[in-house]
């Protein structure tokens, strides 16, 4: 199976548009990293695809490799992929104050479905 750019589906039961917010994160999260002057190890990206591979069984070269090939992605760019979340991981940590400030206020706004559906039942 290929996907392409232009394909409605987005495998993992993710809408495109969610896909396309996790992407911006990434973004977000290396430009943010640069702009800090943060350095990103090389062992840190190694780190996260180990985590990632373990996380979903590609715990050999032929399994990781089928996979691979599976997604159609290189080894170059699976690697591009990990340093992202690698990123993302060091934003986070780097900002979690800020984040746990402002959580509360932002699970207070996802309860709007609960309300909707509250309002629905009366």
């Amino acid at each position: 199976m290929n996907f392409h750019d232009d394909d409605n589906f987005v495998p993992g039961g993710e809408t495109l548009a969610g896909a396309r917010k996790r992407v911006l994160i990434g973004v977000l999260a290396e430009r943010e990293l640069a702009r800090q002057n943060l350095e990103l190890p090389g062992e840190r990206v190694q780190e996260v695809a180990r985590w990632f591979r373990a996380r979903f069984d590609l715990t050999t070269r032929a399994r990781t490799e089928a996979f691979l090939a599976h997604a159609g992605l290189t080894p170059e760019s699976f690697t591009a992929q990990m340093r992202e979340l690698a990123a993302l991981d060091a934003i986070e940590r780097h900002l979690v104050a800020t984040i746990d400030a402002r959580l509360p206020d932002h699970r207070r706004l996802l309860t709007i479905r609960d309300f909707l559906l509250r309002q629905e039942a009366r």
